[in-house]
C-alpha cells in the first residue's frame, strides 16, 4: 500500500520567519491554508492509496480526520525527523509498502505531480527525492520500503538523503518538478506565489491578509 505522509508543526510555531511581516493570527491562517492545499492534493492523487498526517496541532488533526486521512497525534513537537519517524511507523502498522513524505509548505503542488513521483520505480528498494528550490533541501522523499533509510531533513538534507541511500546500498533517483520545488519560507516566496495561475487557498489567504494585491 502506497502512503503519503504529511508532517506539520503546530500552527502557533510554524513559519516563524514570516513573523516579521505577518501578525500571528494571519501567519497561522496562512500556514493552515498551505497545509490544506497540500492535504487536498495528496488526497486527490491517484497513485496514493492512503494519506497520513502527523502533527501536534489539534486543529490540523481534525482537518486530517475530516479528509479521511490517518491522523497521527505527535503529542508535542518533536522536530521534523522524529515526527516523520513516528508517522512512518504508524503507516507501516497500517500496511504501507512505501511512504512518500511531502512537506506542508508547497502551495502550488498538484495531484498529477504527486502521481509522477511513483512513475517508473524500480522493483527493489529505492529512494526518490525532489529538492527544494534553493537546491539544498528536500521537499518530497519517497522510500520503498518505508524504513529503507531514516530521514535527515534540515540543512543540506538533499545531499544527506543521497548519502544515506548510498550508505544503505540503495538505488536512488531525483525528480525535477518546478511546482514541487517551490516552497514558502520568506515574504519574497509569497510574492512569487502571486504569479501563480491557480487560485489555491494559500493564494486567496495571502491576498485576504494584504500580502498580495487582490485579483484584478
Amino acid at each position: 500500500m502506497r502512503f503519503a505522509l504529511l508532517p506539520c508543526k503546530p500552527l502557533a510555531i510554524a513559519k516563524s520567519r514570516l513573523a516579521l511581516h505577518v501578525g500571528d493570527v494571519d501567519r497561522r491562517a496562512l500556514c493552515r491554508a498551505m497545509f490544506h492545499d497540500v492535504l487536498e492534493c495528496l488526497c486527490q492523487a491517484q497513485h496514493v492509496d492512503r494519506v497520513a498526517v502527523v502533527t501536534a496541532d489539534p486543529s490540523l488533526l481534525d482537518l486530517a480526520q475530516r479528509a479521511r486521512a490517518l491522523a497521527v497525534d505527535e503529542g508535542h513537537p518533536r522536530g521534523l525527523n522524529a515526527a516523520v519517524a513516528l508517522g512512518t511507523a504508524l503507516c507501516v502498522e497500517n500496511g504501507a509498502s512505501s511512504v512518500l513524505v511531502v512537506l506542508s509548505d508547497l502551495p502550488l503542488l498538484a495531484a498529477e505531480e504527486i502521481d509522477s513521483l511513483f512513475a517508473d520505480l524500480p522493483s527493489g528498494p529505492h529512494v526518490r527525492l525532489a529538492r527544494s528550490h534553493e537546491g539544498l533541501g528536500t521537499n518530497a522523499l519517497l522510500r520503498t520500503p518505508p524504513t529503507v533509510i531514516s530521514t535527515r531533513f534540515g540543512g543540506r538534507s538533499f545531499f544527506d538523503h543521497l548519502a544515506a541511500a548510498a550508505d544503505a546500498g540503495v538505488s536512488h533517483s531525483e525528480v525535477d518538478i518546478p511546482r514541487l520545488s517551490f516552497d514558502i519560507d520568506t515574504i519574497d516566496d509569497l510574492r512569487e506565489l502571486g504569479r501563480a495561475m491557480r487560485a489555491t487557498r494559500t493564494l486567496v489567504e495571502a491576498r485576504k491578509i494584504g500580502l498580495l494585491p487582490a485579483a484584478s
